[in-house]
């Protein structure tokens, strides 16, 4: 059986590509396709297609127009192309190509994974460089921003000799683990 898959975010964000763009471009190739239509909120947690491919069965075929209608990062993309292949289902990407059980499609496989290692390396380098730029400004601070001023948490230690953690933390907004983190210092 040969089912086409066909998402959209139902965040009313500019998808690229229209549902039924990606059913014209699936029928094109498989005129016989099931077609299964999603539309997602968040696009990590896509309950219909995962439904589909357990339904599937060994030789099935799952078809997608493009691999970001399949998974939202390369990462996510393995992950879910080897769960389909552990269920002996074939996964054809039209702008990729055949990603089976078959060396040809090991390879595509393969060539995925170079690329999400890739990206990721890419990411880290470009991360690096931002922050180098950062610190040559005025200003830079390492980390995340302090919440309260040293004052606020002055005044918090100052009433935690008279008052309980949760007393002081009710009043202030300080959190007891940061009280007491700066107790310590």
């Amino acid at each position: 059986m040969i089912y086409g898959y066909a998402s959209v975010s139902a965040k009313g964000q500019f998808d690229a590509i229209s549902l039924e763009e990606q059913t014209r471009l699936i029928k094109q190739r498989y005129p016989s396709a099931e077609m299964i239509v999603e539309t997602y909120e968040d696009p990590k947690e896509r309950p219909v297609l995962r439904e589909c491919v357990d339904s599937m069965y060994g030789g099935d075929t799952l078809v997608v127009s493009r691999l970001d209608r399949l998974c939202s990062t390369i990462k996510e993309g393995i992950s879910f192309i080897e769960y389909g292949l552990s269920r002996n289902v074939r996964i054809n990407i039209i702008n990729v190509g055949m990603v089976d059980s078959t060396h040809t499609g090991r390879m595509i496989l393969n060539i995925m994974t170079a690329f999400a290692e890739f990206d990721k390396a890419m990411i880290v380098e470009r991360t690096q460089v931002g922050k180098a730029i950062a610190k040559t400004k005025e200003g830079f601070k390492e980390g995340r921003p302090k919440k309260f001023t040293d004052a606020e948490i002055e005044e918090a230690l100052n009433l935690l000799k008279t008052n309980s953690y949760k007393v002081v933390e009710e009043r202030t907004g300080i959190s007891k683990s940061t009280l007491i983190r700066a107790r310590r210092a």
